[in-house]
């Protein structure tokens, strides 16, 4: 009876897991594409890009405030056959995020030279990475909108529709790549300006799609006014107690890279280069991992509304076994061939000797990540959302960067130095987590209120 229990599990969590794992496949395709497109075009091209990234995507943490809470409260309300709670969060969520999606590009338009200017980074990529940073930054609400929508998708076990429609959008990004940067079909030539072009296209199309999907098929007259005013104060106020501290442990985390961006910036104009070439190699390391943890916190948070608290402990630690497993034997494969999948893109032999040696360390660091990305997800979707933020900062601040800080500068390891410290951060974090899920004190507490 309980492997027939376990099996069940395992069925519902696949039917969740794979298509959020193409989804998120063909997101990082986007990424990797206009990265390696650019690859072709120019080296520096590629180090503006990846500065101007790190900046957008520690922004793009800010609209997880509501997407993480809307995707807990919609599967936990699903679990208790709760219709009128589900349409309310959705209602909130998007009409939070749209709001703060615009303010939030105003800002980005307004003060791309400041936020580059204040990263320091050198002056060869500076022109590039301001210009990609305006144009992206000034259509923010797009990614913002999209996030929200495919949240919701998936959380009413309905993660398809995001996958088909990322799907499309890749094949219009590819298409925009080839015509914008490098001129084509009669367009003129446009390098960095040219992908950033491509990416709002790609992103408007994704959005239209997305919420076609949400109103038109999966929810289609299912709304009512009575949803939509008065404005549901309370229920966003559930949203953001779950969101805000979420929101708080990934933009320390950000912040954190940003500061160790810094850190490779001082080291050579090549670390930089070979920092955005590993990091967009080693995203496919950790793709399983990010699907399995997006389904473990959807199957947790409906066991949790269906008040199967056994169920939840269960599918959150097979989750946790199979993702270790995983990244180990992806990070190695990948760490194997990244040397000859660079040298397609780029010639310079210090860039490809740091990107050999440091996907092998991040073979290590994929094991922590595997942990903290499970367990951390399961940790909020059972209620506890302080823990994971108060000793992630801890430890992100004092290791992560500090301990790089000291290998890569200090003692000279220059980029390797600090990918050990990373690895040894997320490793640390990982257990611990791990140590937090299984005392249970989420589930005692989700009994007492029970």
């Amino acid at each position: 009876m309980k492997r027939n229990k376990e099996g069940l599990l395992r069925q519902r969590l696949r039917k969740l897991t794979w298509p959020i794992f193409v989804e998120t496949t063909l997101m990082i395709l986007l990424g990797i594409g206009d990265t390696f497109m650019l690859g072709g075009y120019s080296d520096y091209a590629v180090g503006a890009v990846g500065a101007a990234n790190q900046i957008l995507n520690t922004v793009f943490l800010l609209f997880g405030v509501v997407t993480t809470g809307t995707s807990v409260l919609v599967s936990r309300y699903m679990g208790e056959r709760n219709d009128l709670s589900v349409r309310a969060i959705i209602v909130v969520s998007i009409a939070f995020n749209l709001i703060f999606g615009a303010a939030v590009s105003l800002i980005l338009w307004l003060k791309a030279d400041a936020i580059i200017t204040g990263m320091e980074i050198r002056p060869e990529l500076y022109a590039n990475a301001v210009s990609y940073l305006k144009i992206i930054g000034a259509f923010a609400f797009l990614q913002s909108m999209a996030l929200t929508i495919s949240a919701i998708l998936r959380s009413l076990q309905r993660p398809k529709f995001p996958m088909v429609s990322i799907a499309i959008v890749n094949i219009v990004n590819i298409i925009g790549d080839y015509v914008f940067i490098y001129g084509h079909w009669g367009v003129s030539e446009m390098g960095v300006i040219g992908a950033a072009t491509t990416t709002i296209i790609a992103r408007s199309i994704y959005l239209g799609i997305l919420i076609f999907s949400l109103f038109g098929i999966v929810m289609k007259r299912q709304f009512h006014h009575s949803d939509v005013l008065p404005f549901k104060w309370k229920k966003l106020s559930e949203v953001l107690k779950i969101g805000l501290p979420s929101a708080g442990e990934q933009l320390s985390y950000a912040t954190a890279q940003i500061v160790i961006l810094f850190f490779i910036n001082q080291i050579s104009n090549e670390a930089l280069i070979a920092r955005t070439y590993v990091a967009n190699i080693v995203m496919i390391t950790y793709l399983y991992t990010f699907a399995v943890s997006q389904s473990c916190s959807i199957s947790v948070s409906y066991l949790i509304g269906e008040r199967r608290l056994k169920a939840a402990n269960v599918i959150t630690l097979i989750c946790t076994k199979e993702t270790i497993i995983v990244s180990i034997i992806v990070g190695a494969l990948i760490a194997a061939f990244a040397r000859p999948i660079v040298s397609l893109f780029t010639d310079n032999q210090e860039i490809l000797m740091l990107t050999a040696i440091v996907v092998w360390i991040d073979v290590v660091l994929e094991v922590g990540r595997a942990l903290n990305m499970v367990v951390i997800q399961a940790l909020r979707a059972a209620g506890d959302y302080i823990f994971p933020v108060a000793f992630g900062a801890l430890s992100v601040w004092g290791i992560s960067v500090g301990v790089s800080y000291v290998l890569g500068i200090t003692f000279g390891l220059g980029l390797c130095g600090i990918w050990l410290g990373m690895a040894m951060d997320e490793n640390f974090r990982g257990v611990f987590m791990l140590h937090r899920w299984n005392k249970q004190g989420w589930a005692k507490k989700l009994k007492i209120e029970n």
